[in-house]
């Protein structure tokens, strides 16, 4: 009975139970470790997992519950039991962090990512490591998509995404440079949210670009979404600028720039219909959407997040173009060669230019909440080495925007379709609020 509750269980869900001890804690963790035993096999989500390790954090959790109030225990640990897996390139301290690469399977690193100090210290159970892309940002790895395990399940969080989707943890954390947050979340069908850029500490996270990395989070519901972000926010990260705390907007219902950007022609049609239905729908629960274009000067912003990942890519992992280039594979020495083809001058330029984007789409927010707007051109491409294209999400990532994936329903043949809500820069909470209305919204219309 567990085993069936747990695939739908979230993470909110599950400490309630706790907490009222209609469950234990070592029952949510024998739950998760049921589905993976059940999964793993056909989905590959996961590069490493702490079994002994949890079963020991969650015998001392369950000693916590029995000595403590759940009033004092929800304050102290806001994650209590939850079984989270960890994308591997955040360092951890018991398990190996390989990057993607398998020259580093077997490495153990000394320190540990923030994040991850972060979530063990409320009461997360780290059950293990998530498969990535190389370098995340390569060739893909072995996971596959939930829905249809002849799918990709997008990157490069591949095996975060897939291992929340299927049910085997609440809640999983990624990294996104370009779009490896939001389009796996679409392609799984779950709720994938890449907070402002700064707003969670990247210490200890693999670098690709310092100008693009972002910390991410993938649950099954927009609750868990929000305690996640309120247990990994961070106010100070010196690699990033300091946020500036905006106040949430009312409850009235949402103001929306519903933006099609110039690429449309490239989303297939089955996205291109939902999407519209789901702006009907939105529309008729009474949001206020308008069709707006991107400003003009936003026009170059693909090329320039190529630029800006390309030339971090290098710098930080270069080496193995000279020193292991055998090791890498073609997709990774193609990125590593466009990166090192960057020039000083270049490089400068593109920096210029992602500035230029942040003043001009700041703009949008004087007359709107959010930015409505697509976030892949459609379902999961078929095949494991294809993991996506992240062309609907480089923008908002370029200008370190919060922003977050919305399921919309699936396809025919059952494969999930996303939208994309990005709001201003660090106005977090209150996109988060909007997600809320917008899925509240989408739901009474699908019943």
């Amino acid at each position: 009975m567990i085993i069936i509750l747990m695939k739908f269980l979230t993470a909110s869900a599950a400490i309630a139970q706790v907490l009222d001890r209609q469950i234990s804690v070592s029952e949510i963790l024998n739950a998760s470790l049921n589905r993976i035993n059940a999964r793993e096999s056909d989905v590959k989500a996961w590069t490493f997992l702490a079994v002994e390790t949890a079963r020991e954090q969650a015998t001392r959790q369950e000693e916590d519950c029995r000595a403590t109030s759940p009033s004092e225990l929800v304050s102290q640990f806001p994650l209590l039991g939850i079984p989270v897996g960890i994308k591997d390139i955040f360092a951890t301290v018991n398990m190996p962090t390989a990057w993607g690469l398998p020259m580093y399977r077997d490495r153990y690193l000394p320190t540990e990512a923030t994040v991850v100090t972060r979530l063990k210290a409320a009461g997360a159970i780290i059950l293990g490591k998530t498969v990535t892309t190389e370098l995340a940002t390569a060739a893909a790895g072995p996971t596959r998509n939930p829905h249809n395990l002849a799918h990709t399940p997008g990157g490069s969080s591949s095996g975060s995404a897939a291992a929340v989707a299927d049910g085997m943890v609440p809640i999983a954390i990624g990294s996104q440079t370009m779009g490896s947050v939001l389009r796996p979340a679409a392609y799984c069908g779950i709720f994938g949210f890449k907070p402002s850029f700064g707003r969670i500490s990247r210490q200890g996270v693999m670098p690709v670009s310092a100008e693009l990395d972002h910390v991410g989070m993938f649950a099954r519901c927009l609750e868990d979404i929000r305690l996640v972000f309120e247990v990994l926010i961070d106010q100070v990260d010196t690699s990033c600028q300091d946020p500036e705390v905006r106040s949430p907007q009312s409850s009235r219902p949402p103001q929306l720039a519903w933006i099609k950007t110039p690429n449309w022609h490239l989303i297939e049609p089955v996205a291109r219909t939902r999407l519209q239905q789901m702006v009907d729908a939105l529309s008729h629960a009474g949001a206020d959407i308008n069709a707006v274009e991107l400003p003009p000067d936003c026009a170059d912003f693909w090329e320039i997040t190529q630029t800006l990942c390309a030339h971090g890519l290098y710098q930080h992992h270069g080496w193995l173009l000279e020193n292991h280039g055998s090791l890498c594979s073609p997709h990774l020495q193609a990125w590593l060669k466009h990166g090192q083809q960057v020039d000083l001058s270049t490089y400068t330029a593109a920096l210029h230019k992602q500035e230029q984007y942040r003043v001009s789409i700041d703009t949008l927010f004087n007359d709107f909440d959010a930015v409505l707007t697509p976030v892949t051109t459609g379902p999961a491409p078929q095949g494991l080495e294809n993991t996506g294209s992240p062309l609907f999400c480089g923008l908002w990532t370029v200008c370190g925007l919060p922003a977050i994936n919305i399921p919309i329903g699936q396809t025919l043949d059952g494969l999930p379709l996303g939208c994309q809500l990005v709001g201003r820069y660090n106005c977090d909470r209150q996109l988060l609020q909007i997600a809320e209305y917008f899925w509240k919204q989408l739901l009474a219309y699908v019943d």
